[in-house]
């Protein structure tokens, strides 16, 4: 005589060892399943994440030069000590240039990010050197 189970036992039983499993494993979310899954056809997660931020570092730091090269366009003579200041910040280096006297006091600015030595004369730009 053969011994015949029928299906909904079947079905009952493995919807149970689901259960148990689940509930016996810390109760992984749905997330971590499809993780535990699909990590080993991706790699690692991690490497996909470490990819995808080297590739948003690059994009911002080309906007970021865009943008600053697009500021040092825009250093002209004639500007004043606080225009420079907006477009470029505080400069590394500044320097009084003696000059003969009667003459208009020469300062010297250095910005070594943007390459450039700015000089004032009266408080305005009156030469942009690129170095």
């Amino acid at each position: 005589m053969r011994w015949r189970v029928p299906r909904r036992f079947l079905l009952v039983a493995a919807v149970a060892g689901v259960v148990v499993l689940w509930w016996t494993r810390g109760k992984p979310s749905v997330q971590q399943m499809v993780d535990a899954i699909t990590e080993p056809l991706l790699e690692s997660k991690a490497a996909v994440k470490e990819s995808e931020r080297n590739r948003v570092e690059g994009q911002a730091a080309a906007v970021v030069s865009e943008q600053y090269d697009a500021q040092i366009g825009t250093l002209r003579e004639g500007m004043s000590f606080r225009q420079v200041r907006e477009i470029l910040g505080e400069p590394i280096q500044i320097e009084t240039v003696r000059r003969e006297k009667g003459t208009a006091e020469v300062v010297r600015w250095t910005y070594r990010q943007a390459h450039r030595v700015l000089l004032f004369e009266d408080g305005q730009v009156t030469s942009i050197a690129i170095r």
